[in-house]
């Protein structure tokens, strides 16, 4: 049954987060958007980042658990790159609240 939970949830979820932070995503980088003070455009890209960074792991989990873990990312590159968007996009997002 974890396993159908993992599939579940890790899916559901990583389709759900990815449609919320892509969109911010695009918003922040789209340059017909104008946001005033470039803290709020900085916030709107971190957390979109963040949200999509999130998304990709969830659905990581689901595809692991889909196929039963026989299919895996050769090293752990893909993993420290996300945990390096995510580390980023918070550090934008406290530098961008403090200021």
């Amino acid at each position: 049954m974890a396993r159908n939970r993992r599939i579940t949830w890790g899916g559901g979820g990583g389709i759900g987060l990815a449609l919320i932070g892509l969109p911010l995503v695009f918003i922040a980088v789209w340059p017909g958007v104008d946001h005033s003070p470039w803290d709020v455009n900085t916030m709107i890209l971190a957390f979109g980042v963040a949200v999509s960074t999130l998304s990709y792991i969830a659905v990581r989990i689901a595809v692991a658990a889909a196929t039963d873990d026989r299919v895996g990312p050769p090293t752990r590159r893909p993993w420290l790159v996300a945990g390096g968007a995510l580390a980023i996009s918070v550090l934008c997002l406290l530098i961008a609240f403090v200021s």
